[in-house]
């Protein structure tokens, strides 16, 4: 394996347990121990650390490893104002894409589909995963249909910073529920050709989103049975 390809993995590897929440907020990332972890030498660890503070997944400690990026108030804020902009928008854009081309509602209809069939299902660790591949679905369709080149970029860029925060804003079973209902809603405006219900019901998700994490962040003991958060305020 050649020291690019290693890197690559190391890369991958790390990207994955901090973005799931394996790796959690504020973690110590030594260069030594994640290279007898992951069967690598310093350099390709150093190359996928260099990546990841790149992407504003950890930060660079000492020359020696990094400490992957707390968990910022401020940061959760600005994150959800600007993605409330982004996906909004997009998701209207889909659905004025559907009324032009009834064809690119097929992937939420399918996705409407699984979300209406898990409704009655008792809950359950592999129900709220196939619910989580399901929104992963959603959201990579959007990017996909969405018809400005710049704009789906720009959601793309933004869900590692997303998708680690997804234990957290998924507290409790209530606040699971609601996001499915609020998939089907989205799905269904966008099904419709409905711009303005898809763009309304895409900042109602987001903005319930962003108070369950903050509530999370803010109140740690309301939110058992979730990870480890290192906080910071600024």
């Amino acid at each position: 394996m050649t020291g690019d390809s290693k890197s690559d993995r190391v890369y991958a590897q790390l990207k994955a347990e901090i973005m799931s929440g394996e790796i959690a907020p504020g973690s110590s990332l030594g260069a030594i121990s994640i290279g007898e972890r992951l069967n690598a030498s310093r350099t390709p660890v150093r190359q996928a650390f260099v990546r990841l503070e790149a992407e504003g997944l950890v930060t660079l400690v000492d020359r020696q490893g990094a400490r992957v990026a707390p968990i910022s108030i401020s940061g959760v804020r600005d994150l959800f104002e600007l993605r409330s902009l982004l996906e909004s928008t997009a998701t209207g854009m889909v659905a004025d894409a559907v009324r032009f081309d009834p064809a690119a509602a097929a992937p939420f209809i399918e996705i409407l589909g699984e979300l209406d069939s898990m409704e009655n299902e008792e809950p359950s660790s592999q129900r709220w995963e196939h619910f989580y591949e399901l929104a992963e679905q959603f959201d990579r369709a959007v990017i996909s249909y969405t018809r400005n080149a710049h704009l789906s970029r720009s959601i793309a860029e933004l869900r590692p910073h997303s998708a680690r925060l997804r234990s957290i804003a998924h507290t409790s079973p209530d606040r699971l529920e609601r996001s499915l209902v609020e998939h089907q809603q989205m799905c269904r405006a966008i099904i419709a050709g409905d711009s303005s219900a898809a763009k309304a019901a895409a900042a109602e998700h987001l903005e319930a989103t962003e108070r369950t994490i903050l509530d999370a962040v803010m109140n740690p003991a309301r939110a058992g049975g979730g990870p480890r958060i290192d906080v910071v305020t600024a």
